[in-house]
């Protein structure tokens, strides 16, 4: 009987907790959380006479067509800082390439295809370049791609001769809505799904594969993890450090084309700032800034989470530096519970396999 107890008592002991076999929970939890509490205050604020407009169906649909373009930089972002990489250029690259696009549209007059796909094979190009440099050299990721950030901004002044580049909505077919004539059984109005949040969750499922089932995503993980034991091990280091800058090209180019679909016009802004938000997303949803870890389920989380903070905070009518505050607590507090859980499960894991150590004595001096 006691051997039973002290065998179960092992195997709970070796057994990792929950939080610790499925670290996204962590961030999905405190989600959650969030949701619950704007729920709350919603009802609050209206006497609970009506429904919460945050989890309304036309609203969840809004957040995916805001989210729909960080998402699929933040996907790229993924998977290059699982690499032991980082990519600071992003939104000045994706201002680039809709400067680009736009003026092949409306000034060069190539046409909407040849004009698409100049801007795409610009960011491949110029993505190519940085990761050439960063794969053959020892130089930090985070200085060449900062580099790369303001030559790339230096470029689109040039070409943009520092002013708007606007297009008559010859990239409309972006936003057609997929589901016309649908209505959101609450407040009546359209519900839309434009074919670029299509886009993103088909580079989310593609790049989901790619890392989980295949010899090249397993290769990232290596190279994040130990580049040194990778190269050991017969993986060339070198070139997949490259081509996760390629593959990031590829995402930068096809979301500034959506982004430019969205406003009509190549303008130097529209890029701003994406960078920070689409590492915030891959950092909360788990990914190490050092390599080596990280899903795109975790990516995914990120993304509709920073993607509500900021939906909720226009709901609530509260100003944009309260937002900005919001983002950076909630980021903060997402990685620390993300470390904070996996030592208390740690802890609990060195109590429990103690406890054991403790009965098997007790059972041999017996």
């Amino acid at each position: 009987m006691i051997t039973e107890t002290i065998a179960s008592e092992r195997k709970q002991g070796v057994r990792e907790s929950l939080f610790k076999r499925h670290e996204n929970l962590t961030v999905l939890f405190i989600f959650i959380g969030f949701v619950i509490v704007i729920v709350i205050l919603q009802l609050i604020m209206t006497g609970g006479h009506r429904f919460p407009t945050f989890i309304s169906p036309v609203n969840m649909l809004n957040i995916l067509q805001q989210v729909g373009v960080p998402g699929i930089i933040a996907v790229g972002m993924t998977i290059v800082m699982i690499s032991g990489g980082i990519d600071l250029s992003v939104g000045m690259l994706a201002s680039l390439v809709s400067i680009v696009t736009a003026l092949g549209i409306s000034k060069w007059h190539y046409g909407v295809g040849p004009s698409i796909l100049l801007g795409v094979l610009s960011a491949v190009v110029l993505e190519t370049l940085m990761g050439y440099i960063i794969s053959r050299t020892k130089v930090e990721p985070f200085i060449i791609t900062l580099g790369g950030m303001i030559s790339f901004q230096g470029i689109a002044l040039l070409l943009s001769n520092s002013r708007e580049v606007i297009m008559k909505g010859e990239l409309d077919f972006f936003k057609f809505n997929l589901i016309q004539g649908a209505k959101d059984p609450i407040s009546g109005l359209n519900l839309i799904i434009p074919p670029y949040v299509l886009i993103f969750f088909l580079t989310a499922l593609l790049a989901g594969l790619l890392l989980n089932y295949t010899k090249y995503g397993r290769r990232i993980y290596a190279v994040g993890t130990n580049p040194n034991a990778a190269y050991l091990a017969g993986v060339n280091v070198r070139n997949m450090k490259l081509s996760v800058y390629v593959i990031m090209g590829i995402l930068v180019g096809i979301g500034a084309v959506m982004l430019l679909s969205r406003v009509n016009t190549g303008i130097i802004t529209l890029g701003q700032g994406l960078e920070i938000d689409s590492i915030a997303m891959v950092v909360i949803g788990g990914t190490a800034l050092k390599g080596g870890k990280g899903t795109i389920v975790g990516t995914l989380i990120g993304v509709f989470f920073l993607g509500s903070i900021g939906n909720a905070m226009n709901m609530l009518r509260l100003p944009s530096e309260v937002q900005f505050v919001a983002k950076g607590l909630v980021v903060i507090i997402a990685v620390s519970a993300g470390d904070v859980s996996a030592k208390v499960s740690e802890f609990m894991s060195r109590r429990k396999d103690l406890r054991w150590r403790a009965g098997q004595r007790v059972v041999k001096g017996g």
